[in-house]
């Protein structure tokens, strides 16, 4: 093979892989949305995250009404939810959701069940959390 030869092959290769390689994968794409409650009382002034181990994941905010969209497109994976008081959330506002009472559980992706299964297309998800009943485990 000739000197002219190995650059072709070269120069074809990297064309099949910049043809091909770079184009944008269209499976796994997911958009989320949807409502946060916690006992029918929207989870307004929150962040939302979902997380996987095998993905990464995503983030929002929940507004006033409970809704909230996830940033994305995310992949299709099981994730966990958890919500977090913004550090910026200072003062009044801060007491405000910390007197929700939130359970604790659900403050962190390592402690939370509420796991949801992502599916390609957009998501509409309604979570309403319970407060754990009083004497309860």
């Amino acid at each position: 093979m000739t000197i002219r030869s190995i650059k072709f092959v070269g120069f074809a290769t990297l064309m099949v892989i910049g043809l091909n390689g770079c184009k944008p994968v269209e499976r796994d794409r997911c958009t989320v949305e949807g409502t946060a409650t916690l006992g029918g009382k929207p989870l307004s002034g929150f962040g939302i995250a979902l997380f996987s181990d095998e993905t990464g994941g995503g983030g929002g905010m929940v507004q006033d009404d409970g809704s909230f969209q996830i940033a994305g497109p995310i992949q299709e994976s099981e994730y966990t939810i958890s919500f977090v008081i913004p550090a910026e959330t200072k003062g009044a506002a801060r007491e405000k959701l910390e007197a929700m009472n939130l359970p604790a559980k659900y403050r962190r992706s390592q402690t939370s069940d509420y796991k949801v299964t992502l599916v390609p297309g957009n998501n509409v998800l309604t979570i309403d959390l319970k407060q754990p009943v009083a004497g309860s485990p």
